[in-house]
């Protein structure tokens, strides 16, 4: 019996998905904040395996540096900044809206580990080289880890 290797788990994690799951395997998870795929905590790698093949669009923001997951439907939200925002921390990755609404809401979710949601909720976005008045329904919910606190906010846009 052949002995599992760290490329084995992060097919097996990161299964599916299309171009964003191709391009997750192929990240090189060790050079950022989150580790390897093996260090994972289970209820990371199981947000992924319901975050990857879904339809709607879904963006995840994990750990303390809010590190950006995100699905093959969420890619026309990014415009531009893909596929250079995965695995980006928020901050980068939205730069734009990271402070004067972003952080403020995902650190909200994470402090007091309730959803929040809204309707046509306005954000001034660059995902084409300038800033767009964007309106969209959003939905952030927190993602409890082991110890049972918030380790990241599942947004389904």
């Amino acid at each position: 019996m052949r002995a599992e290797t760290p490329g084995d788990l992060a097919n097996l994690v990161l299964a599916g998905g299309g171009e964003l799951g191709a391009l997750m395997r192929g990240l090189d998870w060790a050079k950022t904040p989150l580790g390897p795929v093996q260090t994972w905590p289970q209820s990371l790698r199981s947000v992924l395996s319901m975050l990857l093949p879904s339809k709607a669009q879904i963006i995840l923001f994990w750990g303390p540096e809010f590190t950006v997951f995100y699905n093959d439907a969420y890619r026309p939200v990014f415009g531009a900044k893909h596929p250079h925002a995965l695995g980006r921390p928020g901050r980068e990755a939205w730069h734009e809206i990271w402070d004067t609404m972003l952080h403020d809401l995902l650190a909200g979710v994470v402090r007091t580990g309730e959803a929040f949601w809204a309707q046509d909720l306005l954000f001034m976005v660059e995902r084409h080289g300038f800033l767009e008045e964007t309106y969209f329904d959003v939905s952030y919910d927190p993602v409890r880890v082991e110890s049972g606190g918030v380790g990241g906010v599942y947004c389904i846009v």
